[in-house]
């Protein structure tokens, strides 16, 4: 079975009331190419989740936009743009994040991060962070563990920023990342941290063969 084929799924509208638009909207999603097997399943889940995703951050801007259209009706609409990176895409498993550009207004934007991974040979199956680790054991705890040890930082706010959403796939390592602010000012953008495949890290090479129940070794 060789990796997916992936293509680029969009998805514009504009969100508009008495003829003023109030939000832009224009955000890429992944499109696996071809018909096999599971692949129906998975695009619809990748279109479903982008919508969902729009949905959402366009509800919590609205009442914003429409407050400063009100006030100042020839200003720029209010954007939300989002592309999608490939992470990982082996045999298997797939793996990706969007990042979403949100502008209301003033100087700049500001950019939040949102990842997906997936089983990919049972249809649309995700790949949550639990299925890397134990039952009995507590990811929140190991990964912030893990990076306060190698960043010198405190494990407490580590533990406290940490949501189990925020990971992702990569080649070289399991990539934990925060939110804008979440540990340290928002002009400092995404922190990412990368726990390497090792047998001496939290995560063996065997992540590496696609599907398997991954184990977790205690570095």
């Amino acid at each position: 079975m060789d990796k997916l084929e992936i293509t680029t799924g969009r998805l514009n509208r504009d969100v508009a009331e008495g003829g003023v638009t109030l939000i832009q909207i224009s955000l890429q999603y992944p499109i696996i190419a071809g018909d096999g097997t599971g692949n129906p399943a998975l695009n619809h889940c990748f279109s479903q989740t982008a919508e969902n995703l729009v949905t959402t951050l366009s509800q919590e801007m609205l009442g914003e936009a429409r407050a400063a259209a009100s006030i100042l009706p020839e200003a720029l609409p209010y954007q939300l743009s989002g592309t999608f990176t490939t992470t990982y895409n082996v045999p298997g498993v797939f793996s990706f994040f969007t990042d979403i550009f949100l502008y209301a207004g003033g100087m700049r934007g500001i950019t939040y991060r949102y990842s997906n991974s997936f089983f990919t040979t049972d249809g649309k199956r995700p790949l949550f962070l639990t299925t890397l680790f134990p039952v009995s054991s507590d990811p929140a705890m190991l990964i912030s563990e893990f990076i306060a040890q190698r960043q010198g930082l405190d494990r407490a706010s580590i533990q406290a920023a940490f949501s189990p959403e925020n990971v992702y796939l990569t080649e070289n390592g399991l990539a934990v990342f925060f939110h804008p602010g979440a540990m340290e000012p928002v002009a400092g953008g995404i922190p990412v941290f990368v726990i390497p495949y090792s047998e001496s890290g939290p995560f063996p090479p065997s992540i590496l063969a696609g599907n398997k129940k991954f184990a977790f070794v205690s570095p």
